[in-house]
């Protein structure tokens, strides 16, 4: 792993332990993975209606390696999961461009909700229901 990808994973670890999201807790280990985790993977979006279309910026689509906003995608360099936190490094192509990007999501207990703590204010997707073909 180069340290470009190094630096921001880091970055997205240590904001892991922030004293505003510490709570007593059993501790559980990170892991690293080369892959997202069958549990985040799935089409996410703030409102359910808008599943399977394009209508609005908030489509996130998650692959076992790969990521895809509404106008960016790529591959992920790495995954680092703790309980129910994933941190993404991926090297995102899109409007012209190709650079590094790391997300931090926030899985909900019942794996409806996906956050996006990256953002401000953080941003709540839904699940998707799993398309039929």
């Amino acid at each position: 792993m180069t340290e470009q990808l190094v630096y921001p994973l880091l970055l997205m670890l240590a904001s892991l332990d922030s004293p505003a999201q510490a709570q007593p807790r059993a501790p559980v280990q990170a892991q690293t993975q080369q892959q997202i985790p069958r549990a985040y993977q799935g089409e996410w979006n703030m409102r359910v209606k808008d599943c399977g279309t394009s209508r609005n910026d908030s489509t996130l689509r998650l692959r076992p390696d790969s990521i895809a906003y509404f106008e960016s995608t790529g591959p992920v360099k790495t995954a680092v999961t703790r309980g129910k936190e994933l941190v993404l490094v991926a090297e995102l192509q899109g409007e012209g461009e190709t650079r590094l990007h790391a997300a931090h999501f926030q899985l909900s207990r019942n794996g409806r909700t996906l956050t996006d703590v990256t953002s401000t204010p953080p941003l709540v997707r839904y699940r998707c229901p799993a398309r039929r073909n």
